[in-house]
């Protein structure tokens, strides 16, 4: 035995059989490995596992390998319905290795890759996807270890929208016998070139015919108006493939964006997908979004018995609760209503309910905005809708209604709508009203697509600082262009007006009032209009106004127009014109002027024409029982200065020579002086004139100074 380990020709024996078999090995393997792979039994196999409906392809060109284990490499394979015509899959390469075991015991597949797929997933109308029945027809007799898909795009079709994912990858591992590990990523262009970035992970059993995910994780960013939202969730999942079932139970959602710093979280514990049909017995979720500068907002939102199907949903009770905190105010609201939705038909919502009320932080309590409404919405055809509420509003009694009409081709928008209002007490707001500057043209009409609006409106009492006005009706028609209240009604200064006020949406704001007073208190309404004091009793005023500005400053300096008064049993205030007479007639200087001084008058009338905040008058009358005046001048409302020249005559004798006055100055204490030119005209000299002044006024007015009875 030791010489033949010695001898060279045994070795030389040794190493040709050696060689030999190996080659004989090789070409054995390589013989059983186009066997096991020939296109025959490829195809056969593809036949067997798709079944008679489908039809799989592939390229003539096959790669086989025995290491590291037995792999056959196919390129351009199809998948798609037999005679179709048009395949729903496509694969650039395919690798299929198989385990070493596969040879001799139960086939398994060790490692099976896809590069490059395409595949094109329809769901029609009857909520059929595309390779339903394969899924769940498939066999479970050939085991996979590993499951590859790199690089792959996957077109999504609903009849809703469509999704196109790009850079699709999946790697699924085996963990036990019937429990995968799964990572998955893709980039997802909605039709709209929305690009959702997205990842999830987790593990995946099959159990009695169908598939539990415990504990999936997803990742997703979604871009909105050019920020990015952050998209987190985790969620037990089963699937059941024979009754087309997805069960999500105890989901914890997070979002987080940069859009108004957007934070929201939800959870429910469970969500059910069910033949076209999604439902929930409870939804629930908090947020909170923007930043000290622009207003905090906190809230949460559920939903309680949702059921969601193509064409219609049903949710027993949505209800939205939050605050919004800005400029040291803080505004609480809810919201809930049950909801019903009937694709492409209506939406509606019977017994809703709304509460708000808004007031200050860290200061004295000012409640605003406080409602208790309740009330319903309907929504037609995606276009038109109503809406009616009924309750409190700052603890008046108040009814709104509102119905919405969309454009059509030759049509614009309208919305029309009907308000009553117990009370209306604007002095909370006026703060807020006066720091808008004199703009009160609102900003949102400045969208676009605002409809035309006109609203039918009744305020039993309109209450603000210096004003209060009584049983308002008007008809208010607004847009883009313009307000306005036409049809005026009500009861101002203890009288009535009516007529017309509109406010244009020019830079600045134009302003047009028009009304027709009676019986009204005309000092407090002259004052709040014009900030002139001067006329006071009751009677009628016909206004028609323009002005232009954001202040009463520019307001006042563009006013123009034209104001009748008719005034009874009242007062000139800031002249007292019988003690000034009495201080002519015993050659006194003239007697008292001040806003403490009046005169008191039976009767006054002006009719006045006002150019750029100047009111010029003539033939103005004032009638008192020992007193007529007659004159003209003017009023200038931009520096409150007055200008007026009068005739002065006996009530007792009409035809008397009068005594000509003239007054200048400021309207609250103006300057009173006899008018010696008119007095005296056609004398000659200072003593004629100065003797004729004294007979006159001793002769015409010796009777104010007859002593009081």
């Amino acid at each position: 035995m030791k010489n033949l380990l010695h001898s060279g020709k045994f070795w030389l024996r040794f190493s040709v059989f050696g060689l030999l078999a190996v080659i004989a090995a090789g070409i054995g393997m390589h013989t059983l490995l186009l066997y096991l792979f020939s296109n025959e039994h490829i195809q056969a196999a593809a036949d067997q596992a798709v079944g008679n409906r489908y039809e799989v392809r592939f390229g003539s060109k096959i790669g086989r390998t025995w290491l590291p284990r037995p792999t056959v490499t196919l390129t351009n394979v199809t998948l798609g319905a037999r005679n179709s015509g048009k395949p729903d899959l496509h694969v650039k390469e395919m690798r299929i290795g198989l385990s070493w075991q596969s040879l001799w015991g139960h086939p398994s597949i060790e490692k099976w890759v896809w590069e490059e797929a395409e595949a094109d997933i329809t769901r029609d109308k009857n909520g059929r996807w595309t390779f339903q029945d394969l899924w769940r027809n498939r066999n479970d007799h050939i085991g996979i270890n590993r499951f590859i898909i790199e690089n792959s795009r996957i077109n999504i079709h609903t009849p809703a929208s469509s999704y196109l994912t790009k850079q699709f990858n999946l790697k699924l591992s085996r963990a036990s016998e019937r429990s995968y590990i799964f990572d998955i990523n893709g980039h997802t262009n909605r039709t709209d070139d929305t690009i959702i970035t997205w990842e999830s992970n987790g593990k995946a059993e099959s159990a009695n015919r169908q598939w539990l995910l415990p504990a999936v994780h997803i990742e997703a960013d979604i871009p909105f108006q050019n920020h990015q939202t952050k998209l987190m969730a985790d969620a037990d999942l089963i699937w059941q493939s024979q009754q087309n079932t997805l069960q999500t139970r105890n989901l914890r959602l997070r979002a987080d964006s940069s859009f108004h710093d957007l934070h929201l979280t939800a959870q429910s514990p469970l969500i059910l997908w069910n033949a076209n049909r999604i439902s929930s017995r409870d939804i629930r979720s908090v947020f909170t979004a923007g930043s000290e500068e622009e207003g905090r907002w906190d809230g949460s939102f559920s939903l309680s018995r949702l059921s969601l199907r193509p064409t219609t949903a049903t949710v027993a009770k949505i209800d939205l609760s939050g605050s919004f905190k800005h400029n040291a105010q803080q505004t609480t609201f809810n919201f809930s209503a049950p909801l019903d939705w009937q694709k492409n038909r209506a939406l509606t919502s019977d017994g809703l309910t709304l509460t708000t009320y808004q007031n200050r932080l860290n200061a004295a309590p000012q409640p605003r905005f406080s409602s208790q409404m309740t009330g319903k919405f309907t929504l037609l055809a995606n276009k038109n809708w109503q809406l009616q509420l009924n309750g409190l509003f700052d603890r008046q009694a108040t009814r709104f209604s509102a119905d919405y009409i969309a454009a059509g081709q030759q049509q614009p928008a309208t919305l029309e709508a009907q308000l009553s209002l117990g009370k209306l007490l604007l002095t909370p707001y006026w703060q807020d009203l006066q720091a808008k500057g004199g703009r009160l043209f609102p900003t949102f009409l400045n969208r676009e697509q605002i409809p035309q609006i006109k609203a039918d409106i009744h305020i039993g009492n309109l209450t603000i600082p210096g004003l209060q006005i009584d049983d308002i009706d008007t008809i208010l028609y607004a847009d883009s262009r313009r307000i306005a209240l036409t049809d005026f009604r009500a009861g101002l200064y203890g009288g009535r007006t009516e007529g017309g006020i509109s406010i244009a949406n020019t830079d600045p704001p134009a302003y047009h009032l028009q009304q027709n007073t009676h019986g009204v208190q005309i000092r407090p309404l002259l004052q709040d209009l014009l900030n002139y004091h001067g006329i006071g009793g009751t009677g009628d005023a016909v206004i028609d106004l323009t002005a232009t500005g954001t202040d009463r400053r520019s307001l006042t300096q563009t006013l123009n127009g034209n104001l009748q008064l008719n005034v009874a049993d009242g007062a000139w205030y800031g002249v007292d014109m019988a003690n000034i007479l009495k201080n002519l007639s015993n050659n006194h200087a003239p007697g008292r002027s001040g806003a403490d001084v009046q005169t008191r008058f039976r009767r006054f009338s002006l009719n006045s024409e006002i150019s750029k905040g100047i009111s010029r008058h003539d033939n103005t009358e004032l009638t008192s029982d020992i007193l007529h005046i007659s004159g003209y001048g003017q009023t200038n409302l931009n520096t409150q200065t007055v200008s007026e020249n009068l005739l002065i005559r006996n009530a007792a004798n009409p035809n008397a020579k009068p005594v000509p006055i003239t007054i200048n100055g400021s309207l609250n204490n103006p300057s009173v002086t006899l008018d010696y030119n008119r007095l005296t005209d056609g004398l000659d000299s200072p003593e004629e004139r100065q003797r004729a002044l004294a007979e006159t006024l001793r002769e015409q007015w010796q009777w104010l100074n007859q002593p009081s009875k």
